[in-house]
C-alpha cells in the first residue's frame, strides 16, 4: 500500500528528450522510500499514439539517471575495484530502483492509442517461426478520468474525478460544485479542476477576481444565459429580416410582372393607335373606335 509519508517527489530532467517529445521533464515522479520503488505519472489530455515507446524511453532515462548517480558515487569514493566495474559504471552488487509509470488520461472518453510496444510493430503472420516470443515487450498502466471510481479516493482527487466525469453536463456540474465536498477544497485544487474542465473563462474569473470556484461558475452560467438570450434575439431578428427580404423579393417580382404586363398592354394600345394614324383615320374616329384619351392619341407614334 502506498502511504503519503513514505513518498518523496523527485525532480528529473532528461535534456536529450527535449527535441524528441518537446519536453525534458517528467510530469510526476515519486519515490517510495520504504519499499524502494519509483512511481511516474504522465498527465495526458489527448491520445499519444507513440505512448508505449515514450514510456519505455522515460523509464530507460530514469534507469540511466540512477546508473550515473551510482557511477559518480563510486568514482568520488574510489570504490571501483577493477575494469569491469568502471566499464559497467556500477558494481556487481548495485541495484536500481524499479520504476512503474502510469498514464492518467484526462481527455474525454477512452484512450484511443496503443498500450503495448508490440502493438506498434508490423509482425508477419505467415511465418513458420513466429517472432513474437523473441520480441521484448513494454506496456504501461492506464487510468482514464471519465471511467475511474471517484468514490475510491479519499483526497481531493475524489472531487477532481467527479468534476471530470460531468464536464459535459453543466447542471450536474453546478450541483456538484455546490456540494459540501467542494466547499472544503483549497484554492489550488479548485483552480486545477477549473483548468482541466477546459473552461478558460472560469479560470480567468477565478484568477482575476480571486473568487471561489462556486461563485465564479454561477457568474459564468448567468453570463452564458444572458448571452444565450441575446444571441437568440439576434438570431430571431436576423431570421425575421431574411424572411422579410425573401417576402419582399417575391412580392417585388409579382408586382414587377404585373407592372410589366400593364406597360406592355399600354405600348400595344399606343401601337394600334399609331398605325390607325398612319392609315389616315381621323382623330375623332380613332378615339371612338379605341376608347383612348386625347393624351394617349397624342403620345401614339404617327405620321
Amino acid at each position: 500500500m502506498l502511504l503519503p509519508e513514505n513518498l518523496i517527489q523527485r525532480k528529473r530532467e532528461y535534456p536529450s528528450l527535449a527535441d524528441v517529445y518537446g519536453q525534458k521533464n517528467r510530469d510526476i515522479l515519486m519515490e517510495d522510500r520504504k519499499h524502494r520503488i519509483c512511481y511516474g505519472v504522465e498527465l495526458e489530455t489527448g491520445t499519444d499514439y507513440s505512448m508505449p515507446e515514450r514510456i519505455m524511453v522515460y523509464d530507460a532515462c530514469e534507469y540511466e539517471h540512477q546508473i550515473r548517480a551510482l557511477f559518480r558515487k563510486h568514482r568520488e569514493e574510489g570504490t571501483f575495484d577493477d575494469f569491469l566495474d568502471r566499464k559497467s559504471r556500477i558494481k556487481k552488487d548495485d541495484l536500481l530502483l524499479p520504476t512503474v509509470t502510469v498514464v492518467l488520461y484526462l481527455g474525454e472518453g477512452h484512450w484511443e492509442g496503443k498500450r503495448r510496444l508490440t502493438d506498434l510493430f508490423h509482425i508477419p503472420v505467415c511465418v513458420a517461426d513466429p517472432p513474437e516470443s523473441k520480441i521484448c515487450d513494454y506496456a504501461f498502466s492506464l487510468l482514464e478520468a471519465d471511467f475511474l471510481s471517484a468514490e475510491n479516493h479519499r483526497t481531493d482527487l475524489k472531487e477532481f474525478f467527479q468534476a471530470m466525469q460531468c464536464r459535459q453536463d453543466r447542471e450536474r456540474l453546478k450541483q456538484l460544485i455546490r456540494s459540501d465536498g467542494f466547499q472544503r477544497l483549497s484554492p489550488e485544487t479548485e483552480l486545477a479542476i477549473a483548468a482541466h474542465l477546459n473552461i478558460r473563462r472560469l479560470v480567468r474569473r477565478m484568477r482575476k477576481g480571486e473568487v471561489p470556484m462556486c461563485k465564479a461558475f454561477d457568474d459564468l452560467m448567468q453570463e452564458e444565459r444572458r448571452n444565450g438570450r441575446k444571441e437568440g434575439m439576434e438570431r430571431g431578428i436576423e431570421k425575421g429580416l431574411e424572411r422579410g427580404i425573401k417576402k419582399g423579393k417575391k412580392e417585388g417580382k409579382k408586382e414587377g410582372k404585373k407592372e410589366g404586363k400593364k406597360e406592355g398592354k399600354k405600348a400595344e394600345r399606343l401601337g394600334i393607335i399609331g398605325r390607325m394614324k398612319k392609315e389616315g383615320l381621323e382623330e375623332a374616329l380613332i378615339i371612338r373606335l379605341t376608347g383612348c384619351t386625347k393624351e394617349e392619341y397624342a403620345a401614339a407614334p404617327g405620321i
